[in-house]
């Protein structure tokens, strides 16, 4: 055989290369082209409504509907003109037609709704990048299955952890088998599924999402919900296919798939809310193996734009499944970094409980003679784009809960040491005077929404009690103290308030005078309490701290889980 030549060689190696390429692609165009659209596998005669989808902002406000993916500009007719075939009008909306008006439709009448869908920034994703490695993870936690097999968790989540366990068997699912919705969960995770919250629509704000392609199950789960579980289904112009509504057990779920990817909502309202904000949302592809994106647009109006000159800003936070690391909170870049001392002056640190729910604190010093001009151009325009002065600083907001005010209290903390006497002047700038106290020789000006906090605040900053400082017997303190930015969140404090909102941790005097059926409740009371606070107290504490004037701009702070047991 004649022996090849360098050129055919290269000739031959490239050919067996745009072979192998195009033989790929090939099977994974086969692979797509061959799963059957969630339209074909609706069983026939399942009730359709054709929606009409009009969306409002958040003062219920009909929106324009150019350029927005699913909303429409069309308004419902009056019904006085068609009494016979009534409008059908759902969703956000204080004129949504009653159930029993569905029920009763005559059946010549058209199948048409007209859905109210509020508009609304969607508050958080979780992001699961590498899916498998998480769930790995998460079954080798023996502190998250105590947390998970505890009764204050199974309580909570009674209804949805009734129906995580409710087998194919039980739905008639032939040829599937164990516990369907846990297999359907797990795979959507492992084929790196993306997790929202819409928190305008509250505790059924959860929509997930994942590609099917990447998905095990899909192929089995999809013909059994949508040919067997499906009750009934929603078609929209701009859906190729049906939004199908189904209950598996205490659970409503409502499905569909767009663009390669299913999507699973716990209300409508909130799917549609997602699909329509699926191109303001900025995708997250890195090696971290889970992302949680905060948006803070969901949560104020006009703070993103004075900030980061962006209407946009998103907090991500990287989780890296390591023992007491976090991984990095990235902050977005703007205006708010210039002003920002070197460091946080100490007292403002030291003025935060230990077991507040949640805090942030900074170097921004606020002078003590701002005038409402001043004020009024800082809303617009943003902090002052000069360095700071040698004066030291801090700023810190505090969010915590407590008996009295169940809905959250606000704390602030203002550090002004060089004009020890400016409390008067910081004083002035609140509603409710008596909220407002100074400390450390009045060089710290504290205030809060709640009597409450101001008096843990203020024995905090006294030293009476344990601040951030005192973790871990202070080993953190030099990082914080070193750091233009910290921020912690306490889950277990907030886990805690919600346990004891409902009465669990009023105690009744015992008396062997007392009927039988109080004294056990008192006890089952009691144990509940001692079971919830172990519980409680052996969640970590997620605080973060760095610096953020970077030469680059960007604000990335190293995170850690914090003991709560060690140091306090």
């Amino acid at each position: 055989m004649e022996p090849l030549t360098p050129t055919k060689r290269l000739i031959l190696i490239g050919t067996a290369l745009i072979l192998a390429i195009a033989a790929t692609a090939g099977i994974l165009s086969y692979r797509q082209l061959s799963q059957v659209p969630l339209g074909k596998m609706v069983r026939g005669g399942l009730p359709m409504l054709d929606l009409t989808v009009i969306l409002r902002d958040r003062n219920n406000q009909n929106l324009d509907a150019h350029g927005t993916l699913l909303g429409s500009n069309e308004k419902p007719p009056v019904e006085v003109e068609n009494p016979h075939c009534p409008t059908l009008i759902g969703g956000d909306s204080s004129s949504a037609t009653v159930i029993g008006a569905w029920d009763k439709r005559p059946v010549d009448c058209p199948q048409q709704a007209f859905w109210y869908v509020k508009q609304h920034p969607i508050a958080l994703t979780l992001y699961f990048h590498q899916g498998e490695a998480f769930l790995k993870w998460w079954d080798g936690q023996a502190q998250i299955k105590a947390l998970r097999d505890s009764r204050f968790m199974q309580g909570l989540f009674f209804g949805l952890l009734k129906s995580l366990k409710i087998k194919a068997e039980e739905l008639h699912l032939q040829g599937l088998q164990g516990e369907f919705l846990n297999q359907l969960l797990r795979d959507a995770i492992g084929a790196n599924a993306e997790l929202h919250y819409d928190m305008s629509h509250g505790e059924r704000g959860w929509v997930l999402a994942y590609q099917r392609s990447d998905s095990a199950f899909a192929e089995q789960a999809l013909p059994a919900m949508a040919g067997l579980l499906a009750d009934n289904g929603y078609q929209l112009d701009n859906l190729p296919e049906p939004i199908l509504a189904m209950r598996i057990g205490l659970q409503h779920f409502f499905l569909t798939e767009y663009e390669r990817h299913i999507y699973l909502a716990q209300s409508l309202e909130a799917l549609l809310n997602v699909l329509e904000n699926k191109e303001a949302m900025e995708e997250y592809d890195d090696d971290v193996p889970l992302r949680l994106v905060l948006r803070t647009d969901a949560f104020v109006d006009h703070l993103p734009a004075v900030l980061t000159t962006s209407a946009k800003a998103d907090i991500a936070l990287a989780f890296t499944l390591q023992a007491n690391t976090l991984g990095n909170l990235q902050l977005p870049a703007g205006p708010w970094q210039t002003p920002l001392h070197d460091k946080i002056f100490e007292g403002v640190l030291a003025s935060i409980p230990h077991d507040v729910f949640a805090a942030v604190a900074t170097s921004f010093r606020i002078p003590a003679t701002l005038t409402s001009e001043d004020w009024q151009k800082l809303s617009s325009d943003g902090p002052p784009q000069s360095p700071p002065g040698p004066e030291p600083g801090g700023l810190a907001l505090l969010w915590d809960f407590d008996k009295a005010t169940p809905g959250g209290a606000i704390g602030i903390v203002i550090a002004n040491p060089g004009e020890p006497q400016a409390s008067p002047a910081y004083r002035q700038y609140l509603r409710n005077g008596e909220l407002g106290e100074e400390c450390a020789g009045g060089s710290v000006f504290l205030a809060a929404s709640s009597q409450g906090l101001l008096n843990r605040m203020k024995e905090a900053c006294a030293h009476q009690s344990l601040s951030p400082l005192d973790w871990q017997h202070g080993v953190e303190k030099p990082r914080y103290l070193s750091a233009q930015w910290v921020s912690f969140i306490n889950p277990g404090t907030a886990m805690r308030e919600l346990f004891l909102a409902g009465g669990a941790g009023d105690n009744t005097d015992e008396s062997d005078l007392a009927p039988r059926w109080q004294q056990n409740y008192e006890q089952a009371k009691a144990a509940m309490r001692q079971d919830g606070e172990k519980l409680f107290r052996s969640l970590p504490i997620f605080s973060y701290a760095g610096r953020v004037a970077n030469d680059n701009g960007v604000a990335s702070l190293e995170g850690k889980a914090i003991s709560q047991e060690a140091g306090q």
